[in-house]
Formats: C-alpha cells, sequence, structure tokens
C-alpha cells in the first residue's frame, strides 16, 4: 500500500549495516538473538532431534559413517539447487521448472556421446561438461528474457517450461533411457581426501567467525542492541562442531564425496554474493518492494536475468551430477524434483513472497527433507508414506512462515 506524503520522491529503501543481516533480517526476539539465527539454531536443533530418533528406530544404522556418507550424497543436488531458487525467490519470483531443466540437461549430454541412440560424438570430458552447462544457461537465458525483458510471470514462464523441457526430453529419446556410459561416472565415485579438505575447513571456519564478529561490532556502531554470545560465539560454536563432526564422519569412511564438495563451493559463492555484494543487497531490496527499488536507481530486470542464468548454470550442474549417479539420461529423470528443491527452501526460512532468506537456511532445509526420506528408506517404508510426511512437513513450513510473516506485518 501506498502511503502519500508532501515529498513528491518515495524514499529508497535503507541497506543494512554493513555486515548486518540482509533485508528482511532485522529484529531480536526478547533473547538478544536475530530472528534469522533463531530459526537457523530451531532448525538445527530438529535435525538432531530427527537424527537421534532415527538412530533409534533403525537400531543404530542411521549415524554409521556409511549411511551418513550417502545422505550429504543425496543431499548435494538438491542442496545446490536449492541454494539457486533462493536467490530467485528473495528478488520474489519462482521456479517451477527445475526438475525438467535438470533431467533435460541430463538427457543432452547423455545423447551427445551415446552411440547407439544419440550423436555418438567423442567428447572429451571437459568438452561435455561445458556443453552441458552450457545447454543449462540457455535455458536460464530462455526464462530469464521472458521474466525480465518480457514481463510474463516467472509462475507461467517456468510452468512453461517445466512442460516444455519434459516433452522435448521425451521426443529427442522417443521415450527410452539413452546411455552415457563412464564419460561423467568419476562425479559420484571420486571421494576426496579428507585431509584435503582439513586447510579449507580451518579457513572457512576462521572466516565465518571474523565475519559474525563483523556482524557484531557494525550493529554496535550502528546503535542496534548486540549480543557477542548469540552473533558470534554460539554460531562459532555450533560451526565448529559440525566441520569437526563431518570430518571425522569422512575420515572414518572413504573421504570427502565429490558431490558434496561442489555442493559447498556453490553454498559459499551465493551465500558471499546475498550476504557480502551490492548485487545481493539489490536482490533483497526488489523482492521487499520492487517499487521502492526502483526509485532507488535499482534495474531490476537486469538483475533479474543474471539471476535465471545463474540458475541455468546450476541445472547443468545438478543435471551432470543425476547422470553420473545413474549413468543414463532418462526423459523422466527429476520429475517432482522443483517440489523437493522449493520445499527446502522454504522449510530453511525462505519466503514465499520474496525479500528472505538464506542460501544456509535452504541447505539445512535439504538435509531436513533428505534425513526423513533416507530415515524412512532404512526403516523400509513405503515410498507412497515417504511422499505423505514430505508433504505435511512442507504444509507446516509454509504456514510457519505465512505466521512470521503477519507477526512482522
Amino acid at each position: 500500500m501506498t502511503t502519500t506524503t508532501n515529498d513528491p520522491t518515495p524514499s529508497a529503501p535503507q541497506a543494512p549495516p554493513k555486515g548486518g543481516d540482509a533485508p528482511g533480517h532485522r529484529g531480536f526476539n526478547r533473547f538478544g538473538v536475530p530472528v534469522s539465527q533463531l530459526r537457523a539454531l530451531t532448525l538445527i536443533g530438529v535435525l538432531i532431534l530427527m537424527w537421534l530418533v532415527f538412530q533409534v528406530l533403525t537400531d543404530g544404522l542411521f549415524l554409521t559413517p556409511r549411511n551418513l556418507t550417502t545422505l550429504t550424497v543425496q543431499v548435494a543436488i538438491t542442496a545446490l539447487l536449492a541454494a539457486g531458487v533462493v536467490m530467485i525467490m528473495v528478488c520474489g519470483h519462482i521456479d517451477l521448472s527445475v526438475g525438467s531443466s535438470v533431467g533435460f540437461c541430463a538427457v543432452f549430454s547423455a545423447l551427445l556421446v551415446d552411440s547407439t541412440n544419440g550423436f555418438g560424438l567423442s567428447l572429451s570430458t571437459p568438452v561435455l561438461i561445458l556443453m552441458t552447462i552450457g545447454v543449462g544457461m540457455v535455458i536460464g537465458v530462455w526464462q530469464g528474457f521472458w521474466v525480465a525483458v518480457l514481463g510474463v510471470p516467472s509462475f507461467i514462464v517456468t510452468l512453461g517450461s517445466l512442460l516444455g523441457l519434459r516433452g522435448l526430453a521425451l521426443a529427442l529419446t522417443d521415450g527410452s533411457t539413452v546411455s552415457a556410459g563412464s564419460s561423467v561416472s568419476f562425479i559420484s565415485q571420486t571421494y576426496l581426501s579428507t585431509w584435503v579438505f582439513v586447510p579449507l575447513i580451518v579457513l572457512l571456519l576462521a572466516a565465518f567467525i571474523w565475519a559474525k564478529y563483523r556482524e557484531f561490532r557494525a550493529r554496535q556502531d550502528a546503535g542496534i542492541e548486540a549480543s557477542i554470545t548469540s552473533i558470534v560465539v554460539i554460531p562459532a560454536a555450533l560451526t565448529f562442531v559440525a566441520a569437526l563432526a563431518a570430518t571425522l564422519v569422512m575420515a572414518s569412511y572413504r573421504g570427502a564425496p565429490l558431490p558434496s564438495a561442489i555442493m559447498v563451493v556453490v553454498l559459499v559463492v551465493v551465500t558471499f554474493m546475498l550476504a557480502r555484494t551490492r548485487f545481493g543487497r539489490s536482490l533483497y531490496a526488489i523482492g521487499g518492494n520492487a517499487e521502492a527499488a526502483r526509485y532507488a536507481g535499482i534495474n531490476a530486470r537486469k538483475l533479474t536475468f543474471i539471476v535465471f542464468v545463474f540458475m541455468g548454470v546450476l541445472y547443468g550442474i545438478a543435471g551432470l551430477m543425476m547422470l553420473s549417479r545413474s549413468g543414463v539420461g532418462s526423459p523422466n529423470a527429476g520429475v517432482g524434483l522443483e517440489l523437493s528443491v522449493i520445499g527446502a527452501a522454504v522449510i530453511g526460512g525462505t519466503s514465499l513472497f520474496g525479500g528472505v532468506g538464506t542460501a544456509t537456511g535452504a541447505v539445512f532445509g535439504a538435509l531436513l527433507l533428505e534425513t526423513l526420506i533416507n530415515g524412512m528408506g532404512l526403516m523400509n517404508i513405503d515410498s507412497s508414506y515417504q511422499m505423505i510426511v514430505t508433504g505435511v512437513v512442507l504444509l507446516v513450513a509454509v504456514y510457519i512462515d505465512i505466521r512470521g510473516r503477519r507477526a512482522h506485518a
């Protein structure tokens, strides 16, 4: 709703303090904990509780190094895509084409090298990877053009892509699977030495602590109530424990799965863009108040187009990861994946109304969903019941999101 004032020029959205929360994440509860951080801590608590419950119900199978490593591989594709979807949802859009786009990228990659049902090209692995990511970017450019340039609602554009890309995959393969051979199998079969990650983990932990400390100081300088315990100490301690646990688990099995490492890299990139760049702050501004962002000089069309192209890159990466696991490109691959990805983002705190969300939260949301599926699978629960439970969890997450929006309205 627009309020008329004597000032003919609408006020521009105020950027968050340097090092502070992104728009939509400000505010403290009565314990002095930032609202966004409280959500993350709650989600972590729920995850720990679920792990303990599944550990009991599966007679100690759930928390074994082998199963936890398998879980990280299962999470990788969903979490990687969820991090990208957060960027789209933060600026007020939606992407329903995720499953079809990823599935088409996998089919395209397999068609290139299959000599029986495809083109049978003799491509080196790097070229094949670049071409697959390239077709994902083409999909992103196509959708970004319709949404950002022509102004068609993203819901309609991505719904059209969901149907069109699925149909195109079926037409190109005649409804059959296409073999990729061993062209990209190394992605799912490669386990990196755990000790390679130790220096990286130390550096990331140090950078995280420094960023949280800067956030604490920025709040103090801005005159905002801040608690070093809640802003720095607790998140740093939890991050250290999680990093240590992950390192020990990987060291006791086969090492760090390459898909998980790729997911971590994407998470770091998206988190940095959203939290530490003008580009990310502009996305939050667009999703929070598009009209005010326009008056502030933010080119919403340009940024929206860039976000969809970036999402296209993730289509290609996820398609390669999917293809490496199965070895074949199926025209039905990725069916329903968009629901898991959007669900992970919403469970992780991303608002369906725009302006609020973090990539880290989306990864935790993906971990929660995959934990449910993995745990129920170990218990031999029928897949139909797994879908019911997942649907209920998604409904509860959306309800919490709506309640939170109303409470801060």
